[in-house]
């Protein structure tokens, strides 16, 4: 077991120096302290808008069932509504859920849900890892009659609100789908505030006094009407009672200063302006123009009128599988250049906030968040948009690291420069160990200054752990199954909380196994509901079975090479196997249904 798990972190360690060589740049100074988050106003900030859409049926959301991946038990394209794969890696074995699809190595390629507490605040995490300051959680008011998909959304809210509490980000409610919806925005605004109490919480973005809300469509949508858009600007700024009121910010059409007086009286009554630019330009010359005939007279009309205007930038446009007849890779990422383009363009310019268009939006390969760097990291089935589609070997985190460049350009922390260069890692990745492999990957910078880094795994109590703070990944061994509260920290400095990591499916602490398993022993059926078969296992073999927590479930003994198991009595969910003859360990996963 030592032999092989010293080959893996060889690997690792590896690979970390590959992708630090591939980019040829030293770190620039960080901090593992992220300062939080002053929540007062919208200026200066660097937010991502987050879609927080996907389901899943094995998911615990009001909402179990496949959305807005498609429908990934079956394979082909017809059925795919995603065009980049998510980085599951850090993923814990509760959060990652069974596809048909699986990766050229073989193993099953599983995803995530929004409506998994733990990922939505790993996804918070990361927002604060990349030193971005926080979330627009999509809200689209069109679905308000599907209250399981409502139900959905406030789950998500919640775990976006507690995820930004944790980590000390901010976010609000950009409502999607406005037209012909104004007495509904009215009503989920007001539960929102009463019944969630997301204006209650101190990471709830605040702006000119007020928490902010923000109104997408308007220009875009032609159902989307004038009158619409007086009557909510008059209730959140005058008529509704005062703990409703709120700064309004609008997702605007890019031409939206060129309409007609009315229209442009009522832009002078909210706060925030914020033009779409996704899709309206594809290359240098295109963006040129492009901030020669929106940004520029858009952001003086705003600063003539004392508005905030904020411009939109993203980091590429695809939609192959969602749409039929589109090409693949319709708007290329470049490495990174294609969006910082936009950022250098827009700062340049004195744009005094910025919306990164999106964190998680696979659908249509705007996303920014972890995913597939290559065809080995995404599904053998089918077309993927990997990082390295344009020749460029990114890490996943590529586009979170650019984020956080362009949200220090911002806060003048770094000089603004026309090149993208090497921008700084995130603070912390943890890579938990799988099946029987007991372990915590830790991942990070060489902070400057620092000698040592230090960790602890039971909420900050005690930190019995430490490594060089130079050395850029430390492997705990054989920490064994559980739910470990991590944090870490420089000596004498503040603990910086890194989450809740699960490490289940692997044998409890101590255990020793041998990873050499002998040929042909089945376990079928799988997943099963009563019970399972297990063939070729010679000898007299001991059964044991380990639920997600590392809590045993059964032991019994086997006589034979064939033997049915009973497993009725086992609640729905994952399992650990371990079948021990004496002269080999086998471990297998198992799935029980009811």
């Amino acid at each position: 077991m030592t032999l092989i798990l010293d080959k893996y972190l060889l690997m690792k360690r590896i690979l970390h120096f590959i992708i630090v060589l591939t980019f040829g740049g030293t770190l620039t100074a960080q901090n593992l302290t992220v300062p939080k988050v002053d929540n007062s106003s919208y200026t200066g900030k660097a937010m991502f808008g987050y879609q927080g859409w996907f389901a899943h049926p094995n998911d615990k959301s009001p909402r179990p069932t496949y959305w807005h991946w498609g429908d990934m038990s079956k394979i082909g394209k017809e059925y795919l509504s995603v065009e980049m794969f998510p980085d599951m890696r850090e993923m814990g074995e509760d959060e990652k859920m069974r596809t048909a699809y699986s990766f050229p190595s073989g193993p099953i390629a599983y995803v995530f849900s929004s409506g998994t507490r733990q990922t939505v605040h790993r996804h918070m995490k990361w927002v604060r890892d990349y030193n971005t300051d926080g979330v627009w959680v999509q809200r689209f008011i069109s679905e308000y009659n599907d209250k399981a998909v409502m139900r959905f959304r406030d789950s998500t809210t919640v775990f976006v609100r507690e995820g930004c509490e944790t980590y000390g980000r901010v976010f609000a409610i950009m409502y999607d789908g406005i037209a012909n919806r104004v007495a509904d925005i009215k009503t989920d605004w007001m539960h929102l505030v009463d019944d969630l109490g997301i204006t209650e919480s101190d990471r709830y973005l605040n702006h000119n006094g007020k928490p902010i809300v923000a109104l997408w469509g308007y220009t875009v949508r032609e159902d989307a009407t004038i009158d619409q858009l007086e009557a909510l600007i008059e209730w959140f700024t005058t008529t509704a009672d005062p703990k409703y009121q709120a700064s309004i910010k609008l997702g605007v059409n890019s031409n939206w200063y060129k309409k007609d007086q009315r229209w442009l009286d009522a832009f002078k009554q909210v706060d925030v302006i914020s033009p779409w630019a996704v899709g309206r330009f594809s290359n240098q010359s295109g963006y040129n123009s492009y901030v020669n005939d929106q940004i520029v007279p858009g952001m003086n009309w705003c600063n003539e009128n004392n508005l905030l205007f904020v411009p939109v930038l993203f980091p590429g446009f695809s939609w192959y599988n969602l749409k039929e007849d589109a090409p693949q890779n319709q708007i290329p990422r470049n490495g990174g250049n294609f969006f910082w383009m936009q950022a250098y363009g827009a700062l340049n310019k004195n744009a005094k906030t910025l919306y990164f268009a999106m964190f998680d939006e696979v659908d249509e390969a705007t996303a920014m968040f972890k995913t597939a760097e290559n065809s080995a990291m995404s599904p053998a089935q089918e077309y993927w948009l990997n990082l390295d589609a344009d020749g460029y070997d990114l890490p996943s985190d590529w586009y979170l690291r650019s984020a956080g460049q362009a949200a220090e350009a911002l806060r003048g922390n770094i000089s603004l420069s026309s090149s993208l260069g090497t921008p700084d890692e995130g603070i912390m990745t943890i890579i938990p160990g799988r099946e029987n492999n007991c372990n915590l990957t830790f991942i990070f910078p060489d902070f400057e200054g620092e000698s040592s880094m230090e960790f602890s795994l039971d909420g900050g109590n005690t930190f019995p752990f430490s490594v060089e703070d130079n050395s850029k990944s430390y492997t705990l061994g054989d920490v064994g199954a559980g739910n470990y509260e991590v944090f870490a920290r420089h000596p004498g400095k503040e603990a910086v909380a890194m989450g809740l990591v699960k490490l289940s499916l692997c044998l409890p602490a101590s255990t020793d196994i041998e990873l050499v398993q002998p040929p042909k022993v089945l376990v079928y059926p799988n997943p099963a509901r009563s019970y399972i078969n297990i063939d070729g296992m010679e000898g007299a073999c001991k059964v044991e079975i380990f639920d997600i927590t590392g809590k045993k479930q059964t032991s019994l003994f086997m006589d034979g090479s064939m033997e049915r198991i009973d497993i009725s009595y086992l609640p729905e969910g994952l399992y650990l196997l371990i079948l021990d003859n004496g002269v080999h360990v086998i471990n297998r996963k198992i799935q029980v249904l009811k």
